[in-house]
C-alpha cells in the first residue's frame, strides 16, 4: 500500500480502524499482492534481514517467536537455524499470510514451525515460553506499538533476546518516494489516504523505537542503523514506473485512468527520478533500515 508523510505519498501498510484497532481488513484485501510478490521482496530486503538474523544470532535448539511474519520471513530462515530441535511460532493478523507460511514451511522441509493468528497487542502465549523474538518491518503499524512490545518482554525469558527491524529517515529510502514524487511533478491525480494512516516511517525518527523498548521493560537496548542496498534488477530507469507499479497497488491505482500523454509524461519522470540509481541495468536504491535490540 502507500501512504501519505507530508506532500508525499509511500509505499507502506495499512492504517488503524475505528479506536485505534488495526483495520485488518485492509490487510487482508492486500494479502494476494504480498504474498504473490514474496520472494521479489524478499529479495530486495534481504540485506536488512541478515543483519536482523545476525543480531538475534538463533541457535540450534532455541525457540523464537517472530511477530507480524508475513509470508515466512524471517521466520523460515530461523527455523532453519534453530534446527529440529528447536522451533518457531510466526504469528500474524490476516489469515492468507499464514496459510502462505505454512505452505512455503512445508515445500522447505521445515516441521519446526508453528503459526498463530493474532495482532500483536493481542499476542497471548506462556510467559517466558521463549528465548528470543523479533520482528521485521511490522512495528510501524501496530495500534499499540508499546503493547506490542511489552508482549514480546513477557514472552521472552530472562535474558532473552529482541530484535526488531523498522524504516530509517525518508530521505535515506528513495524507494518508497520515487514513483509518487514523479507522478506528482508529471500532474497525475493524487489519491486520498484515509486520516490516521500509518507509515513505513513512523520509527525514523533516532531513539523513539529504542525508547519505547525500554519503557516496555526490555534492558540494554541499543538502536543502530542498517546500510543496504535495495535492488531491481534487469529494470532501466525508463521501465521503472511498470516495475514499482508491480511492487504496488497504490502506484496501480494512479496510472489508471491516465491518458497516453500523462502515462508518456509520467514514465519521463520516474525515469529522470531514478536515473541516479542506475547501475549495470538495475536500479539499485540505497536504503537505511533501523535496527533496535534488547535483553528482557
Amino acid at each position: 500500500m502507500i501512504l501519505s508523510v507530508g506532500n508525499h505519498e509511500y509505499f507502506g501498510g495499512a492504517g488503524p480502524g475505528p479506536a485505534g484497532a488495526v483495520d485488518l481488513q485492509a490487510w487482508t484485501d492486500q494479502a494476494p499482492h504480498w504474498i504473490a510478490r514474496a520472494r521479489r521482496t524478499a529479495a530486495m530486503t534481504a540485506p536488512a534481514t541478515r543483519a536482523l538474523l545476525e543480531r538475534l544470532a538463533p541457535r540450534t535448539g532455541e525457540r523464537v517467536l517472530d511477530v507480524a511474519a508475513g509470508c515466512g520471513d524471517p521466520a523460515l530462515a530461523i527455523a532453519a537455524l534453530v534446527g529440529p530441535t528447536g522451533a518457531v511460532t510466526a504469528t500474524d493478523a490476516v489469515p492468507e499470510m499464514l496459510v502462505a507460511l505454512d505452505d512455503a514451511a512445508r515445500s522447505a522441509g521445515l516441521r519446526n514451525v508453528t503459526t498463530l493468528r493474532t495482532t500483536a497487542e493481542a499476542l497471548d502465549v506462556a510467559p517466558a515460553s521463549f528465548d528470543a523474538a523479533c520482528c521485521r518491518f511490522g512495528v510501524m503499524f501496530f495500534a499499540d506499538p508499546l503493547a506490542a512490545l511489552t508482549n514480546f518482554r513477557r514472552a521472552v525469558r530472562p535474558d532473552g533476546r529482541l530484535v526488531v527491524m523498522a524504516w530509517g529517515a525518508p530521505a535515506a529510502n528513495p524507494y518508497f518516494g520515487a514513483a509518487m514524487e514523479a507522478l506528482d511533478a508529471a500532474g497525475a491525480p493524487p489519491l486520498q489516504a484515509p486520516p490516521g494512516l500509518k507509515t513505513v516511517f513512523e520509527f525514523s525518527e533516532p531513539g523513539r523505537l529504542a525508547g519505547l523498548a525500554g519503557r516496555a521493560g526490555w534492558q540494554q537496548v541499543r538502536e543502530e542503523e542498517v546500510p543496504f542496498t535495495m535492488d531491481l534488477p534487469d529494470t532501466p530507469p525508463e521501465g521503472a514506473l511498470e516495475a514499482l507499479a508491480q511492487l504496488s497497488t497504490k502506484v496501480q491505482a494512479r496510472l489508471e485512468g491516465l491518458d497516453a500523454a500523462l502515462r508518456e509524461r509520467a514514465r519521463a519522470a520516474v525515469a529522470e527520478r531514478v536515473r541516479p540509481y542506475a547501475r549495470d541495468g538495475a536500479l539499485r536504491f540505497p536504503a537505511v533500515a533501523l535496527l533496535v535490540s534488547g535483553r528482557a
